[in-house]
């Protein structure tokens, strides 16, 4: 294991644990106080730039509250992870850009139980959608699922993937 050192608003220490091996697919995941990170993607600095805007997340949401929001709210983490991915894709050289973003559409609409499929999530990433508007969309799912029981059987019959951050990609893009 090695441990790296970074900073939140140029002031906050956040120590970057780089461990050998994670569970399933997972390359990253941030703690909040702390960052846990696979040591083949540790110098990967996209990367590390989306696991750092999850504790930025932790400490603007108010840390339990942010945990607890992100694993009982769709909306929420699908509002948190298109942020860390739009983080994270800033961070790419400009020539490696389309592939993280295409990679990033990939990872979103696979793993983190987010009912969108990839082109919808590189809609987001792009901001060719809002946030808002998927939000409405979902809302609309989720009431037709209510009230339709086949609605509602469709979407409970989906096979769903662990929520993970990073959690869809096979390989990095360095």
């Amino acid at each position: 294991m090695k441990i790296l050192m970074e900073r939140l608003w140029k002031v906050l220490p956040v120590p970057v644990l780089a461990v050998e091996r994670m569970p399933g697919r997972l390359i990253g995941l941030s703690m909040g106080v702390f960052v846990i990170i696979r040591s083949d993607f540790a110098s990967d600095r996209p990367t590390v730039i989306h696991e750092l805007e999850h504790c930025k997340q932790f400490w603007r949401g108010g840390a339990i509250v942010h945990m607890a929001r992100y694993y009982l709210s769709r909306a929420y983490r699908l509002k948190v992870e298109v942020e860390a991915f739009r983080a994270e894709i800033a961070a790419c050289e400009p020539h490696n850009t389309a592939a993280r973003l295409d990679e990033a559409a990939r990872a979103l609409s696979s793993g983190y139980r987010i009912e969108r499929d990839t082109e919808a999530c590189l809609a987001l990433l792009s901001g060719r959608t809002t946030l808002a508007a998927a939000q409405s969309i979902i809302d609309t799912e989720l009431q037709e699922s209510r009230t339709n029981p086949a609605v509602g059987s469709v979407i409970l019959a989906r096979p769903k993937a662990l929520i993970a951050p990073v959690a869809a990609r096979t390989t990095g893009i360095h």
